[in-house]
């Protein structure tokens, strides 16, 4: 009796029993309302399962829109790798209602086993479909010009990856990784990506990158600028962008003739206080002719936040000791310095697409010893998942002109809304545990919005789908 007694004080919180329960509980019905009310309307599932380039032929195959989902699911939940597929499978019935299946993965052996078979020729078909689906989200927002933008990043690898080697990485030297290029646009939709071993040089391949991005671009959409990092600030690349007379922004390393040319400037013009701009023609040692170079520099003291770099040249001259340099170069000659260095600021949305990309996404941790298997995850996220949630933000969750959340901050005020799963009134029931009337109105007026959408993904009805889950 002691011990029984010691038992049921020990499940208590102060004057709180502390149970369990049978029902089906989840921590995501906003993602079971919104995202599920999000992917029925615009039949996404149609579009995977003709789209989706590996089939599976075994009698014991689950399905692949199932897996799919799974990677979506655990990618906007917070998952950073496959085994966080268990982190959303409370309230399993309610998922499987809602999203309209009758199985879902919880083991992580099943995405790597099923993200292993793809090969390079399953890689290109995805790329195609994603670009594919990006176009129509931008043709859907009537965007008939924007700005093309190009950059690589670093993704670190822990493990035995194959393409993963020792390369270019600023943070971790020394540590494998991929080396990854993206395109994207201004509006924010990521338009292409490619994974590359760890020790690919940054321009690698550019020119053939930047032309599959443009012949696979909706037919309607103009670019008017093209905004590149300074790994595409090679000779051949710039050649090629001025063969096709594209207008092109792309940011210089300071290398020592580039520091060279900079000390050879007298005349600068202040912009703001602490920030100054310039131009020079010179051609570079690595260049065939010369080229109009825009050099920007802010006084440190003056702004602490400057960006730009301080070269350890300029460290003990007294001229330049104090100030962070960029250097633009461009073959735009109507417009003036100060213009092509606010032509080219926008680019900076473009990092922080990267940073939103790998902490809220999760974007570069999802990885299997397949090459191909790796690259398959990372466009099924960056971009199918990024530029579906990035429409449904901007056209439903919040306005352009209000700006665009963070995915941390809609998993926290969209996503992450407790609910329970049952039936009410012999219907299917999803009770969300919201209290407060001002977000109970939001939520409706989301799901109003997403049932007024007008755009499909697939408008056929020769695919046949599986039965959806029944109470």
């Amino acid at each position: 009796m002691k011990h029984e007694e010691e038992s049921t004080r020990a499940d208590r919180v102060g004057q709180v029993q502390i149970t369990f329960t049978n029902k089906q509980l989840t921590a995501w019905g906003g993602a079971c309302s919104v995202v599920a009310k999000f992917l029925e309307r615009i039949r996404f599932r149609e579009w995977v399962l003709e789209h989706m380039p590996v089939e599976e032929r075994s009698p014991n195959a689950k399905g692949v829109y199932e897996k799919v989902l799974a990677l979506l699911l655990t990618s906007l939940t917070g998952g950073t790798r496959f085994s966080h597929v268990t982190w959303w499978s409370h309230g399993m019935g309610g998922l499987k209602a809602c999203f309209g299946v009758v199985w879902l993965p919880q083991a992580t052996s099943v995405l790597t086993r099923f993200f292993g078979k793809f090969r390079q020729r399953h890689n290109e078909a995805l790329r195609t479909a994603a670009v594919g689906l990006a176009g129509t989200l931008i043709e859907a927002e009537k965007i008939t010009q924007d700005t093309l933008i190009l950059d690589s990043t670093v993704c670190e690898r822990y493990g035995v990856q194959e393409g993963a080697r020792k390369g270019y990485n600023p943070k971790k030297p020394g540590r494998p990784s991929h080396h990854p290029l993206k395109a994207g646009l201004g509006s924010g939709y990521v338009v292409n990506l490619w994974n590359r071993r760890g020790d690919t040089h940054t321009a690698h391949q550019c020119v053939t990158f930047y032309d599959q991005t443009c012949r696979e671009l909706p037919r309607g959409l103009r670019i008017g600028w093209i905004l590149a990092d300074s790994g595409f600030g090679e000779e051949g690349f710039l050649e090629h962008l001025e063969g096709e007379k594209q207008r092109y922004v792309i940011a210089l390393r300071l290398t020592a003739y580039v520091l060279s040319a900079i000390r050879g400037i007298s005349g600068w013009k202040l912009l703001e206080k602490g920030l100054e701009v310039a131009e020079v023609t010179v051609a570079l040692s690595t260049w065939k002719k010369a080229r109009r170079l825009i050099v920007i520099r802010q006084h440190v003291p003056t702004r602490p936040k400057a960006s730009g770099k301080q070269p350890m040249l300029f460290r003990e001259l007294e001229e330049h000791r104090e100030y962070r340099y960029s250097v633009l170069v461009t073959h735009e000659t109507t417009l003036s310095p100060e213009e092509i260095w606010r032509t080219y600021r926008p680019r900076a949305h473009e990092e922080n697409c990267i940073k939103e990309l790998k902490e809220g996404y999760g974007w570069h941790e999802f990885n299997v010893h397949s090459f191909w298997g790796t690259e398959a995850a990372m466009l099924l996220i960056g971009m199918v998942c990024y530029n579906l949630v990035h429409h449904l933000n901007r056209q439903v969750l919040k306005t352009a002109e209000e700006g665009v959340a963070r995915l941390k901050t809609l998993r926290l005020k969209v996503l992450a809304i407790p609910a329970i799963y049952g039936s009410g009134g012999r219907r299917p029931t999803l009770r969300l545990g919201v209290q407060d009337r001002g977000l109970r109105a939001k939520i409706h007026y989301w799901l109003h919005r997403i049932h007024r959408l007008d755009l499909r993904l697939f408008n056929c009805n020769a695919v046949a789908l599986p039965v959806t889950a029944k109470v």
